[in-house]
């Protein structure tokens, strides 16, 4: 990941659920008018308010989990650390 939008993400949370809920304004009616040629403001927001709420919690949740687990995805280092002594 770029390290400067992670930095944007912990320092500035606000701003950054900000620009996602831009950006995913701007695609969404972008799509609306190629589709339809119109936009529907209450579909735009109820889309724009569900996809920001799921984008950012699953970043904070992928955040939280690496941040917690280290180098091992699986956070099963105990079990790693034995099969080490046992290799030794």
């Amino acid at each position: 990941m770029n390290v400067e939008s992670e930095d944007v993400a912990v320092e500035r949370p606000v701003l950054a659920t900000v620009v996602v809920a831009a950006v995913a304004t701007v695609a969404y009616v972008g799509v609306q008018l190629a589709l339809d040629g119109a936009v529907a403001p209450a579909e735009t927001a109820s889309f724009v308010l569900i996809f920001s709420l799921v984008y950012v919690a699953g970043s904070r949740y992928l955040r939280e989990r690496s941040d917690g687990t280290g180098d091992d995805p699986t956070g099963d280092d105990a079990a790693d650390d034995a099969a080490d002594d046992a290799a030794e």
